[in-house]
């Protein structure tokens, strides 16, 4: 009887566990940062401007992603209205392009150093909570925007770190130019691959966060770093704790 209380108990841990093998997830959000709701399948969250769909089978689903316009009386935009294939075992991030297309821009394993948006104006669909409008999420960045480094100035920044040997004076150089200029996510993984030592990395990170304009999209930063500890520690400091 024990023997067969056993063999049913582990039969059933290892159906669970290829069940949860073979899952998948999938964070969305706009190319703009927008407001949006979202119905999968027969799922539909309220507004945000990123949503989460864990635990999903693979194969074909059905996506429709609709704009949520600043003023409540304007009935959204339908931006996406289509089907989406999800591959076994991943963490999917995509975004809805501004050509209305579903764009997968990071592909990882299932549940590896999974990054979830942080910051002031991250809202996630279905949380309950009134987002703000597109106009109200900016109002402290229009000006941010017109001081992101330019491209000729940011590959000449690269271009200087690159021809030196020494980290420390590398992360002065870059420390002066985070003070006099402002960065993008993207802008600011470049750099960091520049750095070989891990706390050179996170030092320089926590040092860029204030002057980063989307910082919505500081997840992708998480990727710079090799250990889980190094994103923990980081993500602590963007939230104060």
């Amino acid at each position: 009887m024990r023997k067969n209380f056993l063999a049913g108990f582990l039969l059933i841990v290892f159906l669970s566990a290829c069940v949860f093998s073979q899952s998948s997830y999938l964070q969305l959000s706009l190319f703009d940062d927008g407001n949006f709701t979202v119905t999968l399948d027969n799922s539909s969250l309220s507004a945000g401007n990123y949503a989460e769909f864990d635990l999903l089978p693979a194969g074909e689903h059905s996506l429709k992603v609709t704009r949520v316009n600043a003023e409540p009386s304007v009935q959204g935009d339908v931006v996406f209205d289509g089907k989406i294939k999800i591959p076994s075992g991943t963490d999917l991030y995509a975004v809805i392009d501004e050509y209305n297309t579903f764009v997968v821009y990071k592909k990882k394993k299932y549940g590896f150093n999974r990054m979830i948006p942080l910051g002031e104006f991250v809202v996630r669909c279905g949380d309950g909570k009134t987002p703000t409008s597109d106009k109200d999420q900016y109002s402290a960045t229009d000006e941010c925007r017109y001081k992101v480094m330019k491209k000729d100035d940011f590959k000449d920044l690269k271009s200087t770190i690159n021809n030196r040997n020494f980290e420390s004076y590398n992360s002065t150089i870059v420390k002066s130019a985070i003070d006099n200029n402002y960065f993008t996510s993207e802008q600011v993984v470049e750099l960091l691959r520049y750095f070989t030592f891990e706390d050179t990395k996170l030092e320089i990170a926590k040092y860029s966060y204030k002057k980063v304009c989307d910082q919505g999209n500081f997840f992708k930063v998480y990727d710079a770093f090799d250990f889980e500890s190094s994103v923990t520690e980081l993500k602590n400091y963007i939230s104060g704790k």
